[in-house]
């Protein structure tokens, strides 16, 4: 009989792992993230800055991991040594978080800067595929926008999309406007103060910025907007399918998984489905070079309508998979007045 208990309780414990998405996934769940293995080093920026660097791995793309507000690369644990096992992956740190040095106030167009000097300080070369996570999902479409040859794809992991939100706010009606509104002021000023940013002057840069055909990939978490009590009955419709409307336009390719049950913390809570999705840009990536060495690229535009590239022809320097839009794809929100960047 006690055996029978062990071996029932076992299997369970082992479906419990499955059905959360793997072992790493059930840690996550259960507020334990796995450790962040430090074994990176310092490489020069700019100005004399250094920033915290760690890079794994081999093969191209290289994926370059980018934390949310107020985090540094340790923030990455569940994620980077997967996704180092199957290609160059580096995690990073900005300036004034864990191991990098300090500066003062700056946009997110300088902190891109920072990065790049970083990488090519280190010998790290494109193409890049950057994830995003909550507010590095402004820094990594700042980057793409302003070094079109050197990215392949973006994976925005519940991204704060200030842009999207501001415009879901002009459609609201009045009450409920005003309390958005409240509700991104306050995480702007958490962004100002945490990350020493100018942001009226980073949110104009991420307002210039067009993706394209870029390949996009967005992992959100679902939220309810049709039972959110804050919403009015008339608007839920409207406002969810605007909301759905925004994180699936990011590009003209963009792909939107949702992690039910997950919070913010997706890379913690389901680090599974941010793996997933990173490695789909990559086989794209490594698919689309393949064709190109052999003579065989995929007609179409690659690049179309995204600065520093030629109507009709791929971004220059660099090779990518052409992905598409996946029609029909129920895509559900995070809930703009519940988590910060």
């Amino acid at each position: 009989m006690a055996g029978a208990v062990v071996v029932g309780l076992a299997l369970g414990f082992a479906l419990s792992v499955v059905q959360a998405g793997g072992w790493e996934a059930w840690l996550g769940r259960h507020g334990i993230v796995p450790g962040y293995a430090d074994l990176g080093r310092r490489v020069p920026a700019l100005e004399g800055r250094a920033l915290y660097l760690d890079c794994r791995g081999s093969g191209s793309p290289t994926v370059i991991l980018e934390a949310g507000m107020g985090m540094d690369a340790r923030s990455w644990g569940a994620v980077f040594p997967a996704v180092a096992a199957g290609t160059r992956t580096c995690a990073y740190s900005r300036a004034n978080r864990w191991g990098s040095d300090p500066r003062g106030s700056h946009t997110v167009g300088e902190a891109v800067a920072d990065l790049r000097a970083a990488l090519a300080a280190a010998g790290e070369e494109p193409p890049f595929v950057l994830v995003g996570h909550s507010l590095g999902d402004v820094y990594v479409r700042v980057f793409a926008g302003r070094e079109p040859a050197a990215v392949a794809g973006l994976v925005l992991v519940d991204p704060f999309g200030p842009d999207g939100f501001r415009r879901l706010i002009a459609m609201a009606p009045p009450e409920l406007a005003s309390r958005w509104q409240a509700n991104l002021d306050g995480n702007i000023a958490a962004v100002e103060a945490t990350e020493h940013l100018l942001w009226p002057a980073s949110e104009a840069q991420l307002g210039a910025v067009d993706l394209g055909d870029l390949p996009v990939e967005v992992v959100v978490v679902p939220q309810p907007f049709d039972t959110d009590p804050q919403i009015p009955d008339a608007d839920r419709a409207r406002l969810e399918a605007a909301w759905n409307a925004e994180l699936a336009g990011v590009s003209r390719a963009t792909r939107v998984t949702f992690a039910p049950g997950a919070s913010h913390m997706i890379h913690w809570d389901r680090p599974d489905l941010v793996i997933e999705a990173t490695e789909r840009l990559v086989a794209g990536v490594r698919g689309e070079c393949a064709r190109h060495r052999a003579g065989r690229p995929r007609p179409g535009p690659a690049c179309r309508g995204r600065a520093g590239s030629a109507a009709g022809g791929p971004c220059p320097g660099r090779c990518r998979d052409d992905h598409r839009r996946l029609d029909g794809h129920v895509v559900e929100r995070r809930r703009p007045d519940r988590a910060g960047p």
